[in-house]
């Protein structure tokens, strides 16, 4: 691993005028697997069987932000809750009944914003047939108490939120990704003059009291939590958790949260240890150092305005290769009838850095089309933060499509044009002008 390069990505604005509060909760939310059967979702061969046990415990984090320019009501596009799950996935569900049970203090399906890791060793929390096909039986009130503790976690950062500076940075890094879509057509893209694209930014962003000490981290690095494999019958927040407890003790006083970016084709690379779980903590603990200098690295600052968007656009139809159709033939039935017809798309937007929630796992090229396409609308610095709010399946483009595997063919629901289309989606969004 070499590090290469921090820099301060953050600008304050010249209005004193804008003051920022910040709190913080967290939520454990570990289903009790003497309680529930807990079937884990991440790979199907799994075959619905429950968990055997808990090897490490799932957390939410919040982070809660509050323009307080003003001691008067200011309104919702004021406020904004960013929760991030050890989790596969986020369900509209899940989503839904966080914002119900905090409805109280002004939350909406607007501003708040969700995400997952995309650990494959948390539980199956699906209510559509065609998820519990892959991953095993829906147990609704392992939702209940996963919403119930993420409620509470977020009326918490509400109460304790105070005058907070922050700032953000980046670093590169290397040696930590595969591409895993060349295991597919390899001699087809060699003939175009293809090459591998690899996850190397690791952003970072600080939250600190007004005393300068860390209140939160937020750490995003696009890569699979794919190390445990569908032999593990543990309950993991695998190396994402890893990462957030190590941060934590790096940086004592402070939340450590993660979102993942455009993981879809990122693999995780050269973790060593005599067994899964070592290899796991290895991970984690490299990625860790690297994060450590870029955090440190960050100067934080008051007067950071925030907002938030969020759009529902109508998805392309669906679409499914000629591959899958053969494959699978009536499990696509039960797609029909549970795929969304409508993503989500939200859009945080923390001084001159906007983060891109989509609604799948973008592949990196997705990701940085997106981002591209959100700085060309006049936004300056750009991070995609997949598997927010909901769950499409694998975000591809009209490059990728034609070289099939398993992304396109068990993964891709809405055609070649997909990753295309949320760009395009994002980039409107974010031409909004922010609320006054």
């Amino acid at each position: 691993m070499k590090h290469i390069a921090i820099f301060l990505l953050l600008a304050a604005t010249p209005v004193a005028a804008h003051t920022l509060d910040a709190g913080t909760g967290v939520a454990d939310i570990t289903p009790d697997v003497k309680t529930f059967k807990v079937p884990l979702a991440g790979y199907g061969a799994r075959m619905g069987r429950p968990a055997a046990g808990v090897h490490d415990p799932l957390h939410a984090k919040v982070l809660f932000l509050r323009d307080a320019r003003s001691q008067v009501e200011i309104g919702n596009e004021r406020e904004l809750a960013l929760i991030t799950c050890d989790l596969r996935s986020i369900t509209p569900e899940l989503k839904s009944q966080v914002v119900q049970k905090t409805a109280e203090l002004g939350f909406t399906l607007d501003n708040v914003f969700m995400c997952a890791s995309h650990t494959h060793d948390g539980p199956s929390m699906y209510p559509e047939k065609f998820w519990q096909l892959q991953f095993g039986a829906y147990d609704p009130k392992i939702v209940d108490m996963m919403s119930t503790n993420i409620a509470k976690a977020l009326q918490e950062a509400v109460k304790n939120a105070a005058p907070a500076k922050i700032g953000c940075g980046e670093g590169t890094i290397e040696g930590f990704t595969n591409n895993r879509r060349w295991g597919y057509d390899t001699d087809a893209r060699k003939a175009k003059g293809e090459t591998p694209l690899l996850s190397a930014r690791l952003w970072a962003m600080r939250v600190d009291g007004m005393d300068g000490k860390p209140r939160a981290i937020l750490i995003n690095f696009a890569s699979h939590p794919t190390i445990l494999d569908a032999d593990n019958m543990l309950i993991s927040a695998e190396w994402p958790g890893v990462l957030q407890e190590q941060l934590e003790k790096a940086f004592p006083g402070a939340v450590a949260m993660f979102t993942n970016g455009g993981e879809g084709d990122q693999s995780p690379k050269d973790a060593t240890g005599a067994d899964a779980f070592e290899k796991v903590l290895d991970y984690g603990s490299r990625l860790t150092e690297a994060a450590k200098p870029i955090l440190s690295g960050i100067q934080t600052r008051e007067g950071v305005p925030i907002a938030i968007r969020r759009a529902t656009p109508a998805l392309p139809d669906l679409t499914f290769p000629e591959a899958a159709k053969k494959r699978f033939g009536a499990f696509l039935d039960a797609a029909m009838s549970s795929l969304p017809r409508k993503a989500e798309i939200q859009i945080i937007q923390i001084g001159d850095t906007a983060l891109i929630g989509l609604p799948g796992e973008p592949i990196l090229e997705v990701a940085q089309t997106v981002e591209k396409a959100v700085i060309a609308k006049g936004c300056p610095r750009a991070i995609t933060i997949g598997l927010a709010n909901d769950y499409i399946g694998y975000l591809v483009n009209e490059k990728e499509y034609p070289h099939g595997g398993y992304e396109v063919e068990s993964r891709s629901y809405y055609g070649p044009t997909l990753g295309t289309f949320l760009a395009e989606q994002a980039a409107t969004l974010a031409g909004q002008s922010p609320p006054k």
